[in-house]
C-alpha cells in the first residue's frame, strides 16, 4: 500500500506548456524548500508572502502559489490570504498584497492567471482581490492589462496606497542624512538630548499601549482605522529580525506602559523596507518631535538590512495648510524626500457576480444598522452612577 501524500505537497493548480503553477495550501517542508529556492534565485519576496508571516498569524489561512518554468526552476510566488465573508456564510475572500515580484514576466502572467482560475474553480469564492505592488510603471500597466483580460475590475474603493515617499539608499549613513531638509535632520538630533531613548520593542507585546498610540495618531490625522495583530509583529521581529523592527521611543525618566511615547513597525521586502504603521502621544509641555528618530532607525536598518529603498508606506499630493487632513504626515515625509512615485494598484474579480452582488446588499444593509443603532445609543442619556 502506498504511503499517503503529505499534506503541505503542493498539488499543480494550472500549466501551460511554459509554465506549471502549485497550490501550497499548508505550511510544511515542501514549501519552506520552495521559498528558498526562489530567494537564492534573487526572487524578493515580501514579508507577507514568507512562511514566516503565515506561522506568526496561525489564525489565518495563507496559501501559496509558485510558478515554475520548464527546465528552469521557479521564478514566482506570492500568498494567497482566504478568509470568510462575514456578509455571506459559508463563502470566501482571496485577497492578495504586494503582487509584482517575478523573475520574468511569462511566470508573473501565469500566476495570474492560476489566480483567476482559483477563483472561478471553487463555488464559495465571492471576490478575489490583488494589490499590485511595483516601481515600475511599465509592469503595472503589463500586470493591468493582463488583470482586465482576466475579468478583472479596477477596485472601487481603496484598501492601500497609489503613491509613496522613497529614500534612495545607496549613499552612506550620512551621505542618506545629508539629503534630508535641514529641519528634519534638526528633529532627529534633537532626541538625543533628550530624556529619551530609541530601542526595539520586545514581546510580550504592550499591545494596549500600541493601540492607544496609533488611535490617537489617526484621531490626529484623520486616517482610517487600522488594526493589527500586535503579538505576531513582536513574534515576527524575534524570529527574524532581519525582516521585521517593532522599534519604540521610551521616556528615560518614567517606567510602565506610559514610558513608551512613540512606535515605528519596519517590513523588508527584500529591496525596499516599508513602514505600515506609526503612532505617537504628545507630552505637556513638550514639543519634542518624536517621530523623525524613530523613522531614521528604520532607515539605518534597512540600510544595514541590504535594502535599496525606504518606502513611507504612502503619501498624498497635498499639504496640511491646503486643508489636507492627510497633509501634515505627508509634509512630515517630504522632509525625508522629494522622490515621490506611484507604486500602487488595486483589482478585483468577482467569479460569481450574481452572488458578489448580493453580498455587497447584504453588506451596505449591515453597515447602515450598525450606523443606526450607533447614533441611537449615543442619543441616549446614561446616568451618573459614580460615586460623589
Amino acid at each position: 500500500m502506498a504511503p499517503a501524500a503529505s499534506p503541505s505537497r503542493p498539488r499543480l493548480l494550472w500549466h501551460d506548456p511554459e509554465y506549471e503553477v502549485e497550490l501550497f495550501e499548508q505550511l510544511g517542508p515542501e514549501r519552506a524548500d520552495c521559498e528558498a529556492r526562489m530567494l537564492a534565485a534573487g526572487l524578493p519576496l515580501p514579508v507577507q508572502h514568507r512562511t514566516e508571516w503565515a506561522i506568526v498569524h496561525p489564525t489565518r489561512r495563507l496559501w501559496f502559489v509558485a510558478v515554475k518554468a520548464a527546465g528552469a526552476g521557479y521564478q514566482a510566488g506570492f500568498a494567497v490570504d482566504v478568509s470568510r465573508s462575514r456578509a455571506m456564510p459559508g463563502h470566501v475572500l482571496f485577497s492578495v498584497e504586494k503582487f509584482g515580484a517575478a523573475l520574468s514576466d511569462g511566470a508573473r502572467a501565469a500566476g495570474l492567471r492560476a489566480l483567476a482560475h482559483l477563483g472561478r474553480s471553487r463555488a464559495r469564492v465571492l471576490r478575489v482581490h490583488v494589490d499590485v505592488y511595483a516601481q515600475d510603471r511599465a509592469i503595472r500597466e503589463r500586470v493591468g492589462t493582463l488583470l482586465q483580460e482576466l475579468g478583472f475590475r479596477s477596485a472601487a474603493q481603496s484598501r492601500t496606497y497609489r503613491d509613496t515617499v522613497l529614500v534612495d539608499l545607496a549613499p552612506d549613513e550620512d551621505g542618506i542624512l545629508a539629503t534630508f531638509r535641514r529641519s528634519t535632520r534638526r528633529n532627529i538630533r534633537q532626541i538625543a538630548e533628550q530624556p529619551f531613548e530609541v530601542r526595539t520593542i520586545a514581546r510580550p507585546a504592550p499591545v494596549g499601549r500600541l493601540e492607544a498610540l496609533l488611535g490617537e495618531s489617526l484621531a490626529r490625522t484623520g486616517g482610517p482605522p487600522h488594526h493589527e495583530d500586535w503579538n505576531g509583529v513582536t513574534a515576527l521581529s524575534d524570529r527574524c529580525p532581519e525582516l521585521s523592527r517593532l522599534t519604540g521611543l521610551f521616556r528615560t525618566d518614567a517606567q510602565g506602559p506610559e514610558a513608551l511615547v512613540a512606535f515605528a513597525w519596519g517590513l523588508n521586502h527584500g529591496d525596499y523596507v516599508d513602514n505600515p504603521a506609526t503612532g505617537m502621544t504628545r507630552l505637556p509641555r513638550s514639543r519634542t518631535p518624536f517621530t523623525y528618530a524613530l523613522i531614521w532607525d528604520l532607515i539605518r536598518w534597512a540600510k544595514r538590512a541590504g535594502a535599496r529603498w525606504f518606502d513611507f508606506g504612502g503619501v498624498t499630493m497635498g499639504h496640511l495648510r491646503e486643508g489636507d487632513p492627510l497633509g501634515g504626515i505627508s509634509d512630515f515625509k517630504r522632509g525625508f524626500s522629494n522622490t515621490i512615485v506611484a507604486v500602487g494598484e488595486e483589482w478585483t474579480l468577482e467569479p460569481n457576480p450574481l452572488r458578489g452582488q448580493l453580498a455587497a446588499a447584504l453588506s451596505s444593509a449591515s453597515s447602515y444598522v450598525s450606523r443606526r443603532l450607533r447614533a441611537v445609543a449615543q442619543a441616549i442619556p446614561i446616568r451618573n452612577t459614580s460615586p460623589v
